[in-house]
């Protein structure tokens, strides 16, 4: 049977916006605000209907709705629901909630909104919370988190694991993957550290193809029935080894490079062509 790849284009037609422009109160060693410099800032509810209303009318698909995170490792979407629901109940526009630590009450609101999917980074060592992001936090917070999206209904959740985060080296990737196994979430977003100029981390290696491998093959063998994607937000000095990741048991890329598309179809590979955030279903 031809198996199929999903490859995703979001670009212009899926940007990201950020509901605390370019302020974060958290200084990740990882990030250190840069990817806030990308984003669309909103950061009033007048502003993000103003976003919304021109990305409909030039036919975007929908947007991620993300942030810089407060003192405790929550990203504010909430002080912006009002704007979510008017733009739920008057546009099609898809959104993505990038979302941290937050609690239930918080979830439910957030839920009822009509938010077409969450995504929530996870971690599998305490110690990589703390060195990296610079929070008094547990793992298991972040997959709470995870627990009170799927007792609240939200309609998708995005585990995202980012490998290599602590300093470009393998900690507590499987352990995320064993936690997450419980819960078997319909889709997990694999990620990986990228050196990036002004953080602490600009000169780190970024993970190495075995480590890349090891973690999708873990991750497929674990979670057997969920939908494995390779995110957008990952090194990409070498794409050699795209396909790899792919035959590993990848089920979706975002932005691919065009080598590996080629590669894929002429391995017999299906591939399915998508202008949206890999988190949308």
């Amino acid at each position: 049977m031809t198996r199929s790849v999903e490859c995703f284009y979001p670009g212009s037609s899926f940007p990201a916006v950020s509901v605390t422009g370019r302020s974060c109160s958290l200084d990740c060693k990882h990030c250190s605000r840069k990817y806030l410099e990308g984003m669309i800032p909103a950061t009033t509810c007048e502003d993000l209907l103003d976003v919304a209303e021109a990305l409909a009318e030039r036919g975007a698909k929908g947007f991620l709705l993300s942030g810089g995170a407060d003192s405790k490792g929550r990203v504010p979407i909430s002080e912006l629901l009002p704007a979510v629901r008017e733009i739920k109940s008057t546009t099609d526009l898809k959104i993505n909630a990038h979302i941290g630590l937050t609690s239930r009450g918080e979830i439910a609101e957030l839920v009822k909104s009509d938010i077409d999917s969450f995504s929530v980074d996870i971690y599998g060592s305490d110690d990589t919370i703390r060195e990296v992001l610079g929070l008094h936090a547990k793992a298991q917070d972040y997959i709470e988190v995870i627990s009170d999206l799927n007792d609240a209904g939200a309609p998708t959740v995005a585990p995202h694991i980012c490998i290599g985060i602590h300093e470009g080296g393998i900690k507590g990737e499987f352990n995320a993957i064993e936690s997450l196994r419980k819960l078997a979430p319909k889709e997990l977003v694999l990620i990986s550290l990228i050196p990036t100029a002004g953080t602490a981390y600009e000169k780190a290696s970024p993970p190495s193809r075995e480590i890349m491998m090891s973690v999708v093959r873990r991750a497929r063998d674990r979670l057997p029935g969920t939908r494995l994607l390779l995110g957008c937000m990952r090194s990409k000095r070498d794409r050699s080894w795209e396909y790899d990741l792919v035959a590993a048991g990848l089920d979706g890329i975002v932005l691919p490079s065009a080598s590996t598309v080629d590669k894929l179809k002429k391995e017999g590979y299906s591939i399915k062509k998508r202008s949206v955030c890999c988190s949308i279903p």
